[in-house]
């Protein structure tokens, strides 16, 4: 192999979201995230149509969702009797690492399915959050990324069965279930080592934790540093990578208007000292024209103002705030609100251990779980639990609210819900909580069509249970039909972005003073980056990435 860096994107170049680049030197191969694409899972699949856990990797290699890279991906999830039995024809050969961002699972949801020898470089944020995540969702092999349960060759109980052997796969009952190797960029913190060390399983099911160690400041010879930033997650990072012939700098996502806007600035600082020679930087705010009305810039602190002006208009009545499940930086502004007009957060058992295993990282989180704090709302259950449930439960019982409890004292409550929370409405409304009070929206908008179907049916749900709501709307439209808007003047202001705006990124490009641009995390095409470029004075050329196609300098 060439000792002459390159750079190549496999995904993520032309939708927001799903990026997997891979950076390459003499034997040094880094990923730099490994991301779900969902734009194109969308033209595949759906809610009742999903890859098939049965068939290990074949799904996804065949429509597309994860590149063709020999020695990446885990070698118990190709099927004996298939295509592709085996990776040895593809091209490349294993990663060293992976350099993740952040928690999102357009950055890190691939990660399920590599090879889990290949250590995962993250700050220990992200890997408490992806953790939390993991134990608290579905269990199939696409959620595999802290931890994972071998697969084996299964025998088909169908009309074909004997006539493919190794065809299906399934869960290796005589494997252990194994941590993933995750090197941190920092100490462990040791309340999070501890965390770690809990089977997520019952007592039946061997578990063998692998405990995170330190991140190396190099892979032979090829140094790398960090810098953290600020983005709708916590834990997020921009990497900077010392390669021959110049610095190369990945930003992830980005932003410089929330809580930790300081460390965007910091990165940049940074950038402008290296002036790398290859910047790949995001850009999902970026404008299709210049006869597009940029979107008014709302910061946390603009959230935090609007919302509790209606949380105040609804005096008397439950308020149920809709925001993203991992975005702690949302629910502190919503711990404010409820100290502010006289109420206490409730959060869901998932929300609970999700705090519960980011305080142990930063002890600022909040997770005080009391009649005083914050409480958790009882979920139904039958028969034997998952370990973290179990973990929460065992918090002060006088904590925990069910129906009832809300509908008598629905005043002095803000319940964090969001979409996914909807069937809980089902007790609240028939205990009289929901009647006349607020589902305020602080999540982004739609992207997609998918994603404006779940507005149709949450739009259903608010009014079946006699709310009024505030963030988006359905408004008239030119054909007598109605259209979704988050617009309208009262909805506005109700949601912080998780990235930069266009004038945002062009000042950080034109003072980063890179030589070469490579876009990803856009719709928008590399021509468009240039424009942009251009007329900001930045002489950087802009490269548009090919799939697949190694770019060098």
């Amino acid at each position: 192999m060439t000792k002459e860096p390159s750079l190549t994107v496999f995904d993520g170049h032309d939708s927001i979201g799903g990026t997997k680049l891979l950076f390459e030197q003499g034997e040094v191969r880094l990923l730099l995230d490994f991301g779900t694409n969902y734009q194109r899972m969308g033209q595949f699949y759906e809610e009742y149509l999903q890859p098939r856990p049965s068939r290990g990797l074949v799904d996804y290699i065949a429509t597309g969702m994860l590149p063709r890279i020999r020695g990446a991906y885990r070698q118990d999830l190709f099927p004996d009797y298939d295509y592709p039995k085996t990776d040895e024809e593809w091209p490349g050969a294993r990663p060293t690492a992976v350099l993740l961002t952040h928690g999102h699972l357009d950055h890190c949801g691939g990660i399920a399915f590599l090879d889990p020898s290949i250590p995962i470089v993250s700050t220990p944020m992200t890997l408490a959050l992806l953790r939390s995540w993991q134990e608290t969702g579905k269990s199939d092999v696409s959620s595999e990324i802290t931890y994972y349960g071998p697969k084996a060759p299964v025998e088909s109980t169908g009309r074909d069965r004997g006539s493919l052997p190794g065809r299906l796969l399934g869960a290796d009952k005589e494997a252990a279930r194994a941590s993933r190797p995750f090197s941190l960029l920092g100490e462990l913190p040791s309340g999070l080592g501890e965390a770690l060390k809990q089977s997520p399983f019952g007592a039946k099911t061997k578990f063998e934790p692998i405990a995170p160690v330190r991140a190396r400041p190099d892979f032979d010879g090829v140094r790398y540093r960090f810098h953290g930033v600020d983005h709708s997650v916590y834990g997020a990072a921009g990497y900077l990578i010392e390669a021959d012939g110049g610095t190369v700098a990945y930003t992830g996502d980005i932003r410089f208007h929330g809580e930790r806007g300081r460390d965007t600035e910091g990165f940049l600082s940074l950038l402008e000292k290296k002036s790398p020679e290859v910047l790949v930087v995001e850009g999902t705010r970026l404008l299709a024209s210049d006869q597009e009305t940029p979107p008014a810039l709302t910061s946390e602190a603009d959230v935090e103002q609007n919302c509790l002006r209606d949380v105040l208009a609804y005096e008397g009545r439950l308020v149920i705030a809709d925001f993203g499940p991992r975005n702690v930086e949302r629910l502190k502004t919503f711990e404010r609100i409820a100290h502010a007009s006289g109420r206490q957060l409730v959060l869901t058992p998932k929300d609970a251990y999700l705090l519960h295993l980011l305080h142990t990282v930063d002890p600022s989180i909040p997770d005080d779980i009391s009649p005083g704090g914050m409480r958790v709302l009882e979920e139904p259950s039958v028969g034997s639990e998952r370990a973290w449930l179990r973990r929460v439960q065992s918090s002060d019982e006088s904590a925990f609210l069910n129906p009832v409890d809300v509908a008598k004292s629905k005043s002095r409550y803000i319940l964090c819900f969001s979409f996914f929370d909807c069937n809980d409405l089902v007790d609240l409304r028939h205990t009289g909580a929901t009647e006349g009070g607020l589902w305020l929206y602080s999540s982004s908008e739609a992207h997609g069509e998918e994603q404006e179907f779940d507005f149709v049916r949450l739009q259903n749900w608010i009014r079946w249970a006699g709310m009024h709501q505030v963030g988006f709307r359905y408004v008239p439209d030119e054909r007598g039909g109605r259209r979704l808007t988050f617009d309208h003047p009262e909805d506005l202001g109700h949601h912080a972005s998780g990235h930069a705006t266009q004038s945002e990124l062009l000042e950080f490009v034109y003072r980063a003073r890179p030589k070469i641009v490579v876009p990803v995390h856009t719709v928008q095409p590399a021509r468009r980056y240039q424009e942009l470029l251009r007329s900001r004075g930045s002489p950087a050329t802009v490269v548009a990435p090919v799939q697949g196609q190694p770019i060098r300098w």
